[in-house]
């Protein structure tokens, strides 16, 4: 089964101004596709990080990237 076209057409504003039309547009067709993508039945479970075999990081490298600021900040 393959999913109708979208009606959602690109924006003629190379500025990447937003319209309310276009954004309702979006939504609606996020909405339609929405039962293609199953959801977990609960909250998935953490995800415990391991050691990559054969790395490792200096102590003055994990600091320096602790001291970094989170992406978007």
């Amino acid at each position: 089964m393959k999913p109708s076209p979208s009606p959602v057409r690109p924006s003629r504003s190379p500025r990447g101004d937003v319209d309310a039309d276009s954004l309702d547009a979006l939504v609606s067709s996020s909405q339609r596709l929405v039962r293609f993508w199953p959801t977990p039945a609960g909250r998935p479970e953490p995800v415990v990080a391991r050691p990559a075999a054969g790395v490792s990081v200096s102590a003055r490298a994990q600091r320096l990237v602790a001291g970094m600021s989170e992406y978007g900040d």
